[in-house]
């Protein structure tokens, strides 16, 4: 057991958190800080009216990695069903895989959140077991990510009577597995706007020199082609976040049981993710206006190439007319 974990290892410092280590996130995380403590609903239970105070307890990590477009969960519910490791595992419509983890030698609790939208939550472990987990899922990744393109969010959770969250830290009131499953997919949810973000800053740092360009040059140095390939990219992704994938619906285990809703709102609202969701397809409204007008500027300047060619071929059509018609005449006149 022992050698197929240490097969399985690939450690996080592989991971290259430099590149989408920006601002943005860093401001977003700096900005949570700030907030009041969020009551947390959980299942039917009421929460005090008091202010809460940050209690004491035992803090453990919680983790999200967004590696992929997507996860075959069918075949790797059936990897994780045969391997050891794994002492339950259980598929909710779909959408969501869930396993408790069985490390050697470890008396904490593990759970592990598989969503089908290519990101992967943690619960409870550490760092080193987070990346046997994350080496595990390669395989049933589509379209995986690129180190340096994996999208990481980091929280801790510890548990208490009155279940919070507060500057990043998440309190439990106990480790029923349906809360932390409901607290994942809006966590989830957050790492994979935060890939969408990054994609989306990458093409504005590729369109924001045509405005001056066009203003200066009266035109742009890319060709159709290339602008029609930044078209089709900024389409996919705007497929992705509001067709693709179910980032901006209500999940369906929510939907079935009704009683987590109220804990699925609030996450979601700690995390801010319909504003950001919101916010990340104004801007790609605006990146798509500034393309379709340069792509018209091209289909323009193709017919005006065009209407040049086709003038030049009817003059030169005109040209060779009269040449044939003074050669005519001139034999006219030597015959007579």
């Amino acid at each position: 057991m022992a050698e197929d974990y240490n097969k399985q290892k690939v450690y996080l410092t592989d991971i290259s958190r430099e590149p989408n280590a920006g601002g943005r996130k860093q401001a977003r995380i700096e900005l949570r800080a700030l907030k009041d403590a969020y009551a947390l609903k959980i299942e039917t239970d009421m929460m005090p009216k008091e202010e809460n105070t940050v209690p004491d307890t035992k803090l453990f990590r919680v983790t999200a990695y967004c590696t992929a477009d997507g996860y075959d969960l069918k075949n790797l519910y059936k990897y994780l069903k045969s391997n050891s490791l794994c002492n339950k595992v259980s598929m909710y419509f779909g959408e969501c895989l869930y396993t408790l983890m069985n490390f050697k030698g470890s008396g904490e609790r593990h759970d592990c959140f598989f969503y089908e939208y290519g990101v992967v939550v943690c619960w409870g472990m550490s760092e080193m077991q987070e990346s046997m987990i994350v080496k595990l899922v390669e395989k049933y990744e589509e379209n995986g990510h690129e180190p340096s393109e994996v999208e990481i969010e980091s929280f801790k959770y510890g548990i208490t009577d009155n279940p919070f969250i507060i500057n990043d830290v998440i309190y439990l009131n106990s480790e029923n597995h349906f809360t932390k499953m409901v607290i994942s997919i809006a966590i989830a949810k957050s790492v994979k706007l935060d890939y969408f973000e990054n994609l989306v800053d990458n093409t504005i740092d590729a369109v924001k020199e045509f405005p001056e360009e066009v203003e200066r040059e009266g035109k742009v140095s890319k060709s159709k082609k290339e602008i029609l390939k930044m078209i089709g990219k900024l389409h996919r992704l705007r497929f992705n976040l509001n067709l693709g994938s179910n980032i901006l619906d209500e999940p369906e285990f929510v939907w079935d049981y009704p009683a987590f809703s109220s804990l699925y709102e609030t996450c979601k609202r700690y995390l801010d993710i319909k504003p950001r969701a919101d916010l990340l397809n104004r801007r790609c409204d605006v990146i798509n206006g500034i393309l379709e007008i340069l792509n018209e500027n091209t289909n323009r300047s193709s017919i005006e190439k065009f209407e040049v060619v086709l003038i030049i071929i009817i003059l030169s059509n005109v040209v060779l007319i009269i040449s044939q018609m003074i050669e005519m005449y001139i034999r006219l006149l030597n015959k007579s």
